[in-house]
């Protein structure tokens, strides 16, 4: 992949304010229960059911994108970008920076010099809530799908993350793996739009910092584990 590229647009994210925008959509988009569980993992209570999907070519048609598609293009994304975003949604900035030193790809969707949204992709293995899975030769494992404000709407997440099946594809991953919590409702909107597929249902529980446990609820039908050629 090319040498990654700077931002060069300000966008909402930037907003010293932003955390009230924050707010106001996850009451839109239906993660009340989601921020929920998100403030009881701040005081060390975890209780997060969640399905390893299935994504790739083979399930989904290029999608179209609401604007002009030749004023867009596919660039990888400075981390120093991943990191300054991660810094105005409050996410976690020590965990970003350990795994960004690992194996981490990123890739961006320009609209001519400005970034309108990125993912990161990850190979040889992934971990969510302790849960450490290793990948196969051909698996991938997509995180982070991250839309900016001023360009929702425009059906770009689909369209990036499709285009980010092609670049794993050419270099050998033909099975993607992702994370979907199961009170993200606006995830679990977008894998649908992907006709991603459930592989595994999962339950993870935490006690402030020092116990730990995920437990496979269900397997579905017809798919087979990470770290299984098909």
């Amino acid at each position: 992949m090319a040498d990654s590229i700077q931002k060069e647009n300000t966008t909402r994210e930037d907003n010293r304010y932003y955390k009230l925008y924050l707010i106001r959509d996850r009451i839109r988009h239906g993660l009340i229960l989601h921020s929920l569980f998100n403030l009881l993992i701040r005081v060390g209570v975890s209780i997060n059911p969640y399905w390893i999907d299935v994504e790739g070519l083979h399930l989904t048609e290029e999608p179209d994108i609401r604007d002009d598609k030749e004023r867009y293009r596919i660039a990888p994304v400075d981390q120093a970008i991943i990191l300054e975003l991660y810094e105005n949604l409050h996410w976690n900035t020590a965990e970003l920076k350990e795994r960004l030193t690992s194996d981490y790809h990123s890739v961006g969707l320009f609209r001519e010099d400005a970034l309108t949204a990125f993912m990161l992709m990850r190979y040889q293995s992934f971990a969510f809530r302790g849960n450490h899975i290793s990948l196969s030769e051909n698996e991938a494992y997509l995180e982070n799908m991250y839309t900016y404000e001023d360009y929702r709407g425009r059906r770009l997440a689909p369209y990036l993350r499709y285009q980010g099946y092609k670049l794993l594809k050419a270099d050998g991953k033909t099975r993607c793996l992702s994370i979907t919590q199961y009170f993200n409702k606006s995830s679990q909107k977008f894998k649908a739009k992907l006709n991603a597929k459930h592989s595994e249902f999962w339950l993870h529980i935490g006690l402030f910092n020092k116990v730990s446990w995920n437990f496979r609820l269900k397997k579905y039908p017809g798919a087979y584990p990470p770290g299984n050629e098909s």
